[in-house]
């Protein structure tokens, strides 16, 4: 029996595509859902883990083989409009896929799992340490408080190796939806003018999808089992003073901007992150403008 390897659950993902290069591939397995991604070796698998028989069979083959897995769950629903569509079927996915692998896990199993800063009271606070009170405003992330919950009884109650990272406002050169990559993308079809949801003054704490791998790794080897850890930069940003900066990068300063000024249901105007528990555990991140602006330039060039 070999004595360990990790595996990777939503490997294609956004997330999952920066995590992938920084582990091992010889000893990493990767989990997908959709097939028509590119398969990353010999290791990676189109599995849905909606279904148990498969999951459970799959994980049962790891054990063997193995002594000691880490499993980083990247999986579930990761679209809030989407799970205001279809608030049902968005929460029950995500949460019955992550029951499937809990149910085949034991104490030779350690669970990282990617949890989310946007299920906090964000109705009157708007900074959050890991200890404040929770209320989710979407379907979304009323699935991601019972991901969490049902994680932590198995700690709890089995004694199980899991550790929570909450990621907050996400963002880098692959992204293909959110707010940079929308801005982008308007601007490079109208220069003239775009019209951008909300009043502009809400703000959000942006980390590179790089850091929050390396954020989730960080967890995997110096975290607690049992605790949360809020992974984020721990600064705010302005979304108009961040739209400004875009057109200055893509030089179409002429922009007009429209702020439609509306409420929209399930999305918080502001909230951003408290990030010292992770930083006494070494975690540091890359210069966000730097980064920013690295962000803007590839999207441009690949829409």
């Amino acid at each position: 029996m070999k004595p360990s390897c990790n595996l990777v659950i939503g490997a294609s993902g956004f997330i999952g595509q920066s995590l992938v290069p920084m582990l091992n591939e010889s000893n990493t397995f990767f989990l997908s859902k959709n097939k028509k991604k590119k398969k990353i070796n010999q290791n990676h698998f189109f599995i849905d883990i909606n279904n148990k028989k498969n999951i459970s069979a799959f994980l049962n083959k790891l054990d063997k083989n193995y002594k000691k897995i880490t499993i980083y769950f990247l999986a579930g629903e990761s679209s809030v409009e989407d799970s205001i569509q279809n608030p049902e079927k968005s929460f029950l996915n995500s949460i019955k896929g992550f029951a499937n692998i809990l149910a085949n896990t034991s104490k030779k199993h350690s669970i990282i799992i990617s949890s989310s800063g946007s299920l906090y009271d964000s109705r009157e606070k708007i900074y959050f340490k890991e200890n404040d009170s929770l209320y989710p405003p979407s379907a979304y992330a009323a699935s991601k408080i019972a991901i969490e919950g049902l994680a932590l009884s198995y700690f709890e109650s089995f004694g199980l190796d899991i550790k929570i990272a909450r990621i907050f406002s996400v963002f880098g050169e692959n992204m293909e939806r959110f707010f940079i990559y929308d801005l982008v993308k308007k601007i490079k079809s109208n220069p003239k003018k775009i019209i951008l949801n909300g009043s502009g003054r809400q703000f959000r704490d942006f980390l590179h999808v790089n850091d929050v791998a390396k954020g989730l790794k960080l967890i995997s080897s110096k975290g607690k089992a049992g605790e949360i850890y809020n992974l984020c930069s721990g600064n705010k940003i302005k979304l108009d003073f961040l739209s400004k900066k875009i057109k200055i990068i893509l030089n179409e300063t002429e922009t007009e901007i429209e702020w439609d000024k509306r409420n929209y249901k399930g999305i918080r105007d502001s909230w951003y992150g408290n990030n010292s528990k992770i930083k006494k555990i070494g975690f540091k991140h890359e210069n966000l403008e730097n980064k920013i602006d690295d962000t803007i330039k590839a999207i441009y060039s690949k829409i």
